[in-house]
């Protein structure tokens, strides 16, 4: 699999795009920001790009979707709950001074169970509310990528529209922490961590899995 990360926006998003180097058929995960640095990475892979894909709908993981659906014809995919962001998008934003595309098209929405499919490759979609309603978790054997709900040393943010400490605890003891100890987490911001890593050491989990 082609695997590449790009830190976009003034939040530091990590946008990821992945290929299947068989077919060269790809997806882009999280384009908030940078779309010319996001196609740059495109072209270079001879990425056929075949779909968007956001991890939830904060304005930061997907102000760009329109101009990347407008240049590569791609459809975007969201989980449902998070239409009230999509929809919002410019609003919120510029209620931070940061200027975004206007709102999306949603062409699909997936749910826990569903999957995404590029080429030969699979993803397997988590629902993992919490911090925010619709944020999904994607996996495939030995990676998963998590959005904003945890992070290496911490988590999610819960003081936000939609958000749910309780429901985001939830989500990663009961959906991203059972996962393989060796699995590695992408978040929506910072560096990769292992499941056993937030578990042994992350301040807000390590305590219900540290054993005598």
């Amino acid at each position: 699999m082609i695997f590449k990360t790009t830190v976009v926006g003034e939040l530091a998003v990590n946008c990821f795009i992945m290929a299947c180097e068989e077919t060269q058929k790809g997806i882009v995960i999280d384009p908030g920001d940078n779309i010319d640095g996001i196609l740059s990475i495109v072209k270079e892979n001879n990425i056929e790009l075949t779909e968007i894909v956001a991890t939830h709908g904060h304005f930061d993981h997907i102000g760009r979707v329109t101009t990347l659906k407008e240049k590569t014809g791609a459809p975007f995919t969201i989980h449902q709950a998070d239409m009230f962001m999509v929809e919002g998008l410019v609003e919120i934003a510029s209620f931070l001074s940061i200027d975004t595309d206007p709102a999306p098209e949603v062409d699909r929405f997936i749910d826990e169970g569903d999957t995404i499919t590029f080429g030969n490759e699979t993803l397997n979609i988590l629902h993992v509310p919490g911090h925010a309603p619709g944020n999904v978790a994607f996996t495939w054997p030995g990676h998963a990528i998590v959005g904003d709900t945890v992070f290496a040393g911490s988590i999610g943010r819960t003081d936000l529209e939609g958000a749910d400490p309780q429901v985001l605890m939830d989500s990663i003891r009961s959906k991203i922490l059972t996962l393989p100890d060796d699995t590695i987490l992408y978040p929506g911001h910072g560096p990769e961590t292992t499941v056993a890593k937030e578990k042994q050491t992350n301040p807000f989990l390590a305590s219900g899995f540290n054993t005598q």
